[in-house]
């Protein structure tokens, strides 16, 4: 199925221990005793996840724990230091713990421009379910399935001003390989992908300086932004090597279009993204282009209730069509987002994803309530067991979970 081609493997790259994580960790702490950090916040999150099906030889259950700790210091008027790790450790794994520098950055002003040195999470797009404009940062599978979970990119980026739009500008040092769940465990879709035997097209490595800029622009009730990218694409395709898959990946570009428009309560979108080098789920790299057309309408004060209700509908489709190598292909996601503003800040999210050639179905579900003003508490049903023999992501059906997340925000 895989086509397997000679490439460039990458030498690997041993990993700090864990008790060299913990030493990075207490040192960021410690910062927040020195006369120069001014604050220290952050957030603690522990979460369980309960498995409606055990199959043979895996787990009904995994528990997951998040340390990020953030430390603000003024060095001068126009400095702004901000060391902002994220520790992540889940149970039944074999990469855990796994320490990330996340948005730990240095930001100095000059004048009307931001000029930003470090790691950091820089998100493009307006869509909420494919994110096709959201290119920058690796994904972290390993810690969370979907992909919301992002690793800290290295970068030296300048921000500001240009004629009547926003423009920014990103030079990226170094590609982060992404992060995979071991075939032992579960929401892995049953794949043994093998991360140390990562490889590269065309003799080239995680070490190829990548480029990309944004220009983001606003008249009357529309936004519109361009964005361009030349560099390590962050989306892999894989090779099958002695029964397993190993990730590939190739040097492209991408050049892509975003557009908001606003009338009373409706927000309509559009999201446009060509790469010259897409994964396939041939183990090659094609030419494609993805497409996002979308809405959302917001109710306000539903029934004199006080409770608003944001409805979005979003249609996602390719050029490669069942080539492509994505969760999003032709699929159409409807989703209610309710918030009750009451003092709690209790809110309930339903979504449904629907594949459009398979039939297949992704049911969400998530209440999230504050317990108090540090502690919230999130409650998650994630349902697979409508998906399609035939669909790419099979191996999910029998990993329907429930899952209690509470969050320590100090």
């Amino acid at each position: 199925m895989f086509l397997t081609r000679p490439l460039n493997s990458e030498k690997e790259r041993k990993g700090p221990r864990a008790w060299r994580l913990w030493a990075v960790f207490i040192a960021s702490a410690s910062l927040a005793q020195t006369t120069w950090a001014t604050s220290l916040t952050g957030e603690i999150s522990f979460g369980y996840l309960q498995f409606w099906e055990t199959p043979e030889s895996l787990t009904s259950n995994q528990t997951h724990l998040d340390m990020i700790p953030r430390i603000h210091s003024d060095l001068s008027s126009d400095a702004l230091l901000t060391i902002e790790p994220a520790l992540r450790v889940r149970s039944h794994s074999e990469d855990s713990p796994f320490f990330d520098p996340y948005k730990s950055r240095l930001a100095v002003y000059l004048e009307q421009w931001e000029i930003t040195m470090g790691y950091d999470i820089v998100f493009w797009g307006a869509s909420e379910g494919a994110q096709i404009l959201d290119i920058l940062n690796q994904r972290d599978l390993g810690s969370d399935f979907d992909g919301d979970t992002k690793i800290g990119q290295p970068l030296i980026s300048a921000s500001g001003y240009l004629g009547d739009g926003l423009a920014s500008v990103y030079y990226l040092p170094y590609t982060p390989k992404r992060r995979f769940r071991s075939n032992k465990e579960r929401l892995s879709s049953g794949f043994s992908i093998n991360s140390d035997h990562t490889q590269w097209q065309d003799d080239q490595d995680a070490y190829y300086p990548g480029f990309a800029a944004r220009y983001a622009y606003s008249f009357d009730s529309v936004d519109i932004a361009l964005v361009g990218f030349h560099g390590i694409n962050r989306e892999p395709a894989f090779l099958l090597e002695a029964s397993q898959f190993s990730p590939i990946y190739a040097v492209g570009t991408q050049l892509g279009l975003e557009v908001q428009w606003i009338a009373g309560n409706m927000l309509t979108k559009l999201e446009v993204l060509n790469t010259s080098k897409a994964p396939t789920q041939y183990g090659y790299f094609e030419k494609t282009t993805q497409y996002v057309i979308g809405g959302e309408y917001t109710s306000f004060d539903v029934l004199s209730s006080g409770i608003d209700i944001r409805w979005v509908g979003e249609y996602v489709n390719n050029t490669l069509g069942e080539e492509l190598l994505s969760l999003y292909q032709h699929d159409l996601l409807l989703a209610m987002h309710t918030s009750f503003n009451d003092v709690d800040t209790t809110q309930l999210s339903l979504s449904l994803l629907h594949d459009m050639d398979h039939h297949s179905n992704i049911l969400e579900a998530t209440l999230t309530r504050r317990l108090n003003q540090n502690i919230e508490l999130s409650l998650s049903l994630f349902d697979f067991s409508s998906l399609s023999p035939s669909d790419f992501f099979f191996g999910l059906e029998s990993d329907s979970y429930g899952e209690m997340m509470v969050t320590y925000y100090f």
